[in-house]
């Protein structure tokens, strides 16, 4: 017995996943879509070149709309009467809205962005916004799965999250139909101290300093403090909101997400990475993405951002066209940092992972990879004499007078100082 999947990007129906009883999954491209000029492969680890991609692409691809946490995967099983193991499955109930432009449905449904459908939204207000994060927390926690209706979408990720949609008006509600969630919500959670403010400050000293990231704010809602991201691979467009195609390196690159950290897991570094974007179709796109991704990877090395692994970076796909997605998940680990531990890096750096064994000639070098030349130096060094003022400044945008956040803010400055790369 053979079970499918219909999948759509952008309202159109480029193919179907299959299942059988054994649990072999592939995923078939249809012909019109795949013959279709201009049109936009589901990733780049499964070419339009090819009709059908077995597993070995396909399940990576699907794991990674899926969150990564075990206990999520839980509540969302047991909501369900479904294995938590089986990402066909989960994805059946939550592959209406999942990251770029997919969405993963059952056969009988048709995609809810086909042109000419209708959105609806239902408002929510602070304390019903308060009850689902204090669910999604306690998914997250125990696996204790949340009964209720508040959208069928899965948030890809480690740290516990939702989604909603924000009118024009600027109210939150739960998306209906052919709209799709516009912003995602992550509550501080677990025992990292203010997390929230730390990517926050993390997230505008990287835009200062000339990397394109995803616009952010940080909110306390119902009590709880919470960091609101803006999706990027979302656009109103002449009325309509479009979900925009985008899949992350371990996804293009075929590696589940729990092989994520060169470090750790063996995943992928920067060679693979480098390799990828040296394959794209033009040139103009290999120059772009190479020297986008080099500048951010400088500055997670620089920053101390530990947690800058191949999921941590994504790809924004339209076409035959590639373009690296704003930066997101920033988050140096200097206010944690007492000086004296060692500190790693989730990718190496010639060889290296320890911060205070990378020097500035190993980061320069690794320039050469992504076609970044004479330049890499100049972008280092920079990257290097504006850290301490582009933090400052992040602080500054806080704008709060709040103790908590001025204790945390003031040691991630501290621990800045004490950086390899930052004093040395």
């Amino acid at each position: 017995m053979v079970t499918e999947l219909v999948v759509y990007l952008d309202g159109e129906r480029c193919g179907s996943v299959e299942q059988t009883q054994t649990g072999n999954v592939t995923f078939t491209y249809t012909d019109d879509y795949r013959m279709r000029p201009g049109a936009t492969p589901l990733s780049l680890s499964m070419p339009l070149a090819a009709a059908t991609h077995k597993k070995r692409a396909i399940l990576p691809f699907l794991q990674g709309l899926l969150p990564d946490s075990e206990e999520a995967l839980n509540a969302i099983a047991r909501r369900y009467g479904i294995s938590s193991r089986s990402p066909f499955a989960l994805l059946k109930h939550v592959g209406a809205d999942v990251a770029g432009a997919v969405q993963i449905v059952a056969p009988e449904m048709e995609s809810s962005d086909a042109v000419g459908k209708r959105g609806k939204s239902r408002a929510v207000d602070e304390s019903e916004i308060g009850k689902m994060l204090r669910q999604v927390l306690d998914e997250y926690a125990e696996g204790v799965p949340f009964i209720g209706s508040v959208g069928n979408f899965s948030l890809a990720g480690a740290q516990p999250k939702i989604a909603l949609f924000k009118s024009e008006q600027g109210r939150w509600a739960v998306p209906e139909g052919a709209t799709p969630t516009t912003h995602i919500f992550k509550p501080v959670a677990g025992t990292v101290r203010r997390i929230d403010v730390v990517e926050q400050m993390t997230m505008s000293a990287a835009r200062m300093l000339g990397c394109n990231v995803a616009s952010s704010t940080l909110q306390t809602i119902d009590g709880l403090d919470v960091f609101v991201t803006e999706r990027y691979d979302r656009k109103l467009e002449a009325g309509r909101w479009r979900r925009l195609h985008q899949e992350d390196f371990c996804q293009a690159l075929s590696v589940p997400p729990d092989k994520k950290y060169q470090h750790r897991d063996g995943g992928p570094g920067l060679a693979k990475i480098a390799e990828l974007i040296r394959s794209l179709p033009f040139e103009s796109d290999r120059q772009e993405v190479g020297r986008d991704f080099y500048r951010a990877f400088v500055f997670n090395v620089v920053a101390g951002c530990t947690d800058a692994h191949a999921k941590n970076y994504s790809l924004m796909l339209q076409g035959e066209s590639v373009r690296l997605a704003p930066l997101y998940d920033l988050v140096t680990y200097a206010p944690y940092w007492d000086g004296r531990a060692r500190l790693d890096t989730a990718m190496s750096v010639g060889g290296e992972y320890a911060l205070e064994r990378i020097s500035v000639q190993k980061l320069v070098a690794a320039g050469k990879q992504f076609g970044v030349g004479h330049d890499a130096e100049e972008l280092v060094q920079t990257m290097r004499a504006g850290m301490i003022d582009a933090f400052a400044t992040a602080r500054t945008q806080l704008n709060s007078s709040a103790r908590e956040v001025k204790k945390i803010a003031d040691e991630l400055m501290a621990g800045l100082e004490r950086m390899p790369l930052v004093q040395s």
